[in-house]
């Protein structure tokens, strides 16, 4: 059987398929060989594009053509039960459960893979997996096995002559703040890895691997100098490959498979140290999108392309000290901004990163510590030979704080953040349409005291509010220039109307620029150089981080792009001018294509309704989250065109975890296959850390990053708080 011709589900038989499927991966697998069936994909092509043999997806489409849905469930076996992949069972302990279970059980874990929960209980004995018990270690079950306590992942391949991974102890405490990963996260990223190393694997099955891993390896240890390695493998050649002089060897069991256990080393990195895991496993995503696209047989192979340090290089630290006549105030915030990039550094690892002399460093640290912006970490790091241990100092997290307030269409969005990033007050109110600007600044300032009183003495060091808006504006007047959906509201002063309420000192900020601020103090981005921020919500916009400040452009609207998008596709009207592109305007328009297609969507919530039914593999809301994507990644690829940079951040509302990889696809696949200079630069696209809050808590960093940020002496600092009222 090799097409539709004997399985033609009805539309209902089709949303039965997707509600029984849910969220759950190996349904989902199952499901969406029905739906190819359905459309006349052959099974080959099934087999490569799902990741599967095609044996399964011969046996998926008997069952569903014998026993319709009820096909599909695992029929109980007599006899012996059935052999668990116990790297995949662990992968997913460790990702976590769909909401709205904290954790798993071990009978629910066990019913999701359709094992028996004694034996569950068994490989996470065995692997030191048990949920709840972060703080030991996971021990791979190979021949030899391997204690992971915070590893890094060094190093994938896969080809015939067998598959690999190599493994690292971290050498490097994690940044202290660093937004950790959570459930939605690590499930999202489980998902996406599972799927694209299958696909890679299954492409890969007739190279030839084992004559170019051993040199791969050598170069590996040439970039990791100093580490112990642990290179785990499997196939015919796993006794047999030459390893690099003080890397460790180990055989992987028949019970755990090269995709499953990637994903656990991916997962502990992740929980462990995720700012440098989601660098890394962003890598080794796109790695599995051009396998993808690559010719049967070509064997799979990503190495880690730097070590641990190279997170904190000068490129996207701090600016070095250049003009001894702004010692003071300009080396001050040159202290402060490298340790918040570094989370942590001893007074010599300052001098060593900013340039300035260590008698320099002593008197300002001093300074920092005396009047409490610092403090001395517990943690003591060791020096080579003799000598005291150094001292690292970190920000204190009461030392300031900041309020993010996010102005959109249908919502305020506020957060109260504090220097360290940690969101300590949170809230929302829902506009009625249209708002009265009035009505609303008023509705502003009851919620920032509301948020002050709630967080005690921390309201003391508070140092502004920062206001995100959609654009256009004029930034150096702080004021909204009729902005689109806002009806009445015409020319807002709105941060001379709440500087007046509050007393505070304001800062007015384009909702995607002030996304990109935040995304770089404490995201995705957070000690990158260059990058670009895609904001998809009510609107589409976009933000640049450039030489180490963000760009506004001369009058705060840089970067918008629904004109660009609209000459990309060549929608102009007939004088040549761009007409409004409706797929810039996401949330509305995946909500209306949905319905279009046939979707019954509630009058609340409907784009997450359609993100949940993405998810589950429903092909109306699939199609329709696609083509919006499509569109706006036209307007993406011109961006990052214009800039030449090699990081593209998409986040915003319209982009939750449910859909990001249909997005990340597709704009990846445009600004990395079109661009004239795609031979020379390849963009890595994330998605940003930070969901829909990006703009409040942008808006909140915007306030930091005006307040600590050291300027380029060439040119006045623009984006400075504005006295309260001006």
């Amino acid at each position: 059987m090799q097409g539709s011709g004997d399985i033609s589900p009805s539309d209902r038989d089709l949303a039965e398929l997707a509600n029984w499927a849910g969220d759950r991966a190996d349904r989902g697998i199952r499901a969406a060989i029905v739906r190819d069936a359905a459309a006349g994909v052959s099974v080959a092509q099934s087999a490569r594009g799902l990741g599967v043999s095609r044996p399964t997806v011969m046996a998926w489409r008997r069952r569903y053509m014998e026993a319709g849905l009820a096909g599909l469930d695992h029929r109980r076996r007599s006899g012996r039960p059935p052999r668990i992949d116990e790297a995949d069972a662990v992968a997913m302990t460790l990702a976590g459960p769909p909401p709205p279970l904290a954790r798993w059980s071990a009978r629910a874990l066990a019913e999701h893979l359709g094992v028996a929960h004694s034996a569950l209980g068994k490989v996470w004995q065995r692997w030191g997996a048990q949920p709840g018990t972060p703080g030991g270690p996971v021990l791979l079950a190979t021949e030899t096995p391997l204690a992971c306590h915070r590893p890094e992942l060094l190093g994938v391949w896969a080809g015939t002559g067998g598959a690999g991974l190599v493994v690292a102890e971290s050498d490097r405490p994690e940044r202290l703040s660093t937004v950790p990963a959570d459930t939605e996260e690590r499930r999202q990223r489980y998902a996406t890895m599972t799927a694209g190393l299958s696909q890679a694997q299954l492409r890969a099955e007739n190279g030839q691997a084992a004559a170019w891993v051993p040199a791969e390896l050598a170069r590996l240890a040439e970039r990791f100098p100093g580490r112990e390695t642990h290179v785990v493998l499997w196939g015919d050649g796993a006794e047999s490959i030459p390893l690099p002089p003080g890397a460790e060897r180990h055989v992987a069991s028949p019970t755990m498979s090269w995709v499953a256990t990637v994903c656990v080393v991916a997962q502990l990195e992740l929980r462990h140290q995720p700012h440098r895991a989601r660098g890394a496993l962003d890598s080794l995503a796109a790695a599995t999108r051009v396998q993808a696209g690559a010719r049967d047989g070509q064997p799979f192979r990503w190495f880690r392309a730097e070590s641990g340090a190279a997170d904190t290089s000068s490129a996207g630290t701090a600016h070095r000290s250049f003009n001894q006549l702004t010692l003071g105030s300009y080396n001050e915030k040159l202290v402060i901004e490298s340790i918040r990039v570094a989370g942590a550094l001893s007074r010599v690892e300052i001098a060593e990163r900013t340039g300035l002399t260590p008698q320099a460093v002593s008197g300002i640290t001093r300074n920092l510590l005396t009047t409490g912006f610092l403090s001395e970490s517990r943690r003591r790091t060791p020096v080579r030979g003799t000598g005291k241990p150094r001292v690292p100092l970190e920000l204190r997290p009461d030392a300031a704080c900041a309020i993010g307030l996010h102005v959109d269409p249908e919502v305020i969005t506020q957060v109260l953040v504090d220097l360290r990033g940690n969101v300590r007050d949170r809230r929302r109110l829902a506009l009625p349409r249209p708002s009265d600007p009035e009505w609303c600044v008023a509705r502003l300032t009851e919620m920032v005291r509301a948020a002050r009183g709630a967080v005690g003495a921390l309201a003391d060091n508070l140092l502004g509010v920062g206001v995100a808006v959609p654009g256009p504006l004029d930034f150096h007047a702080g004021m909204l220039l009729d902005p689109p959906l806002f009806a009445g509201w015409g020319d807002v002063p709105l941060r001379a109307w709440l500087g007046r309420a509050l007393g505070l000192p304001v800062l007015l900020e384009n909702d995607a620029t002030a996304a990109t601020v935040g995304e770089r103090w404490l995201g995705a981005a957070e000690s990158s150089g260059d990058f670009v921020y895609l904001y998809l919500g009510t609107g589409a916009g976009s933000g640049a981080f450039l030489n180490g400040d963000v760009f506004r452009g001369s009058s705060g609207n840089a970067g918008e792009i629904g004109q660009l998008t609209a000459y990309a596709t060549g929608r102009l009207e007939p004088d040549g001018s761009p007409q409004l592109v409706t797929e810039c305007a996401p949330l509305s328009t995946v909500v209306a294509r949905a319905a279009a297609a046939g979707m019954t969507l509630p009058r609340d919530g409907a784009h997450a309704a359609v993100c949940r039914a993405a998810a589950a593999g429903d092909p109306r809301a699939v199609r329709a989250v696609r083509e919006v994507a499509r569109v706006v990644a036209r307007g993406a690829a011109g961006v990052t065109d214009l800039y030449d940079t090699d990081l593209l951040v998409v986040g915003g509302p319209a982009v939750p975890p449910e859909v990001a990889p249909l997005y990340l696809s597709e704009i990846s696949r445009a600004v990395n296959d079109f661009p004239t200079a795609r031979r020379v630069r390849r963009v890595r696209v994330t998605h940003s850390t930070l969901h829909d809050g990006a703009a409040a808590v942008g808006a909140a960093a915007g306030v930091f990053h005006s307040t600590f940020t050291p300027p380029p002496v060439r040119t006045p600092r623009a984006g400075a708080l504005s006295p309260p009222g001006a």
